[in-house]
């Protein structure tokens, strides 16, 4: 076995010892469902899952689900798998480990970082509860990958959501979305990628949304700018 092998196979029993460890406790979270079509003729549907774990712990993934046809067949993986801790109980930061899935061959990712929860920070986090507005960035600080050597600073990501005047309308109108700012070097010269989603989003019926969003992903030679829309399913617990 493989030293990638062995670190996605502890990786997996790191997920499943937290979540046992943490089961006879009230976690919070949520299980979140997205179906869109992109304008650029494809078919993505994506699930993001949250669980707020005991002794400061936080589980996090996304996974994109895509094909490159107008219809339903949904072929490439994209998955980001994130074991986030909170260095106290009263902190805005976070240590951060990301393990990243893509499909092919030998191009997974590790990532190590910290996470600042801007919109937690005690100076300004009344102003930013008075807004309705939630923003933290994750610079991820090194990198792994199989049969290259490690890499620091490649990733800085940065997520917010806002929710438009959430007493008049009941919180059923929110804008929310992420900006990765993507770091490389191609022959001594520094090359900068970014990967954006801006979503807007209405509740229509409980916790059933209908959404939109703008996309860009300059890792795409072309047609790297495109817009999603579709329904977005929350189950909270």
């Amino acid at each position: 076995m493989d030293v990638y092998a062995a670190m996605k196979q502890i990786f997996g029993l790191l997920i499943l010892s937290l979540f046992f460890v943490s089961s006879k406790a009230q976690n919070t979270g949520f299980l979140d469902f997205n179906g869109y079509y992109d304008t650029r003729s494809e078919s993505v549907m994506t699930l993001n899952i949250l669980a707020n774990m005991e002794n400061r712990f936080q589980y996090f993934s996304l996974s994109n689900f895509q094909g490159h046809e107008p219809s339903s067949e949904l072929e490439d993986l994209y998955s980001e798998q994130n074991i986030r801790w909170r260095i106290r109980d009263t902190s805005s930061f976070d240590l951060t480990l990301q393990y990243v899935l893509r499909g092919g061959a030998k191009n997974d990712d590790w990532r190590l970082g910290f996470r600042w929860t801007v919109s937690s920070f005690k100076p300004v986090q009344a102003f930013f509860k008075k807004i309705n507005f939630r923003y933290s960035f994750n610079p991820m600080m090194i990198q792994f990958r199989e049969s290259t050597d490690p890499k620091f600073l490649t990733l800085i990501e940065h997520v917010y959501r806002l929710n438009i005047a959430p007493k008049k309308l009941n919180n059923r109108l929110y804008i929310g979305g992420f900006w990765d700012e993507a770091f490389g070097n191609v022959d001594g010269k520094l090359i900068f990628n970014h990967v954006t989603e801006h979503q807007l989003g209405i509740r229509m019926y409980k916790e059933l949304y209908a959404v939109t969003e703008f996309r860009i992903n300059t890792f795409l030679p072309n047609n790297n700018i495109g817009l999603g829309y579709g329904l977005e399913y929350k189950i909270k617990f």
